[in-house]
């Protein structure tokens, strides 16, 4: 006996167009405005190819609320698209509340832009790649205002100055968000010390005993 079938169709799209044209699929080229099943919405114009083309705005919805049955914003993203993906400037506002404003293509954060993070309060400037922060950029610490200047590779800094505010600048490598090799701290009073962080076993002889990371300064006065 062959398996049952259960066909679950899912509600269809709604279409509508600014000459007031109502369709179930993207029927033409025009401005138009569509709903999803999910209630996430597109509101832009389409190409002669359907597809999504200049200036539009993606609002993506989710179940909200305790019983999940009320649909509420979750994201959403203003700006421009070329061949139905985002590319060109726009902003977005993640599900996470982070929001990122500045230039996409091929659907990623790539080139000059913005990203804020909505519960650490830090924000970073600079150049993006593939989505990732890459090129020049600066990133400010919300808690304490600090800042870095500097070089990142792949979403992380490699090299810049840390402005630790009231305290000194950090100048030198980083790796895995954190100084590691030769760099100097430049004190408030103009005093510059040179040094490196190094990583020193607990137990040398150990080869999985744990690193820590600590300071090797050279002396900042005369020794004579």
């Amino acid at each position: 006996m062959a398996p049952s079938v259960t066909n679950t169709l899912l509600p269809l799209p709604q279409v509508v167009y600014g000459d007031g044209d109502e369709t179930n699929w993207v029927s033409k080229a025009g401005a138009a405005t569509v709903t999803y099943a999910d209630q996430s919405t597109f509101a832009g114009t389409f190409d002669a190819e359907k597809q999504k083309q200049g200036d539009g705005t993606y609002t993506w919805m989710g179940p909200g609320g305790e019983d999940g049955e009320e649909t509420v914003e979750k994201a959403k993203f203003v700006g421009t698209y070329k061949d139905g993906i985002r590319e060109g400037s726009g902003s977005m506002t993640y599900p996470n509340g982070d929001s990122y404003e500045g230039e996409w293509k091929n659907g990623q954060m790539e080139g000059e832009g913005t990203y804020m993070y909505k519960t650490s309060g830090d924000v970073y400037s600079g150049t993006f790649v593939g989505g990732k922060k890459h090129g020049a950029g600066l990133y400010e610490f919300g808690k304490d205002k600090s800042v870095i200047k500097g070089t990142w590779e792949a979403g992380q800094v490699t090299e810049g100055e840390w402005n630790l505010k009231g305290c000194a600048v950090y100048t030198g490598k980083f790796t895995n968000g954190k100084p590691d090799g030769e760099g100097s701290f430049k004190f408030q009073s103009g005093i510059e010390q040179k040094g490196a962080f190094v990583g020193v076993k607990a137990d040398p002889e150990d080869e999985e005993s744990p690193v820590t990371i600590s300071w090797n300064g050279e002396p900042v006065f005369s020794t004579a």
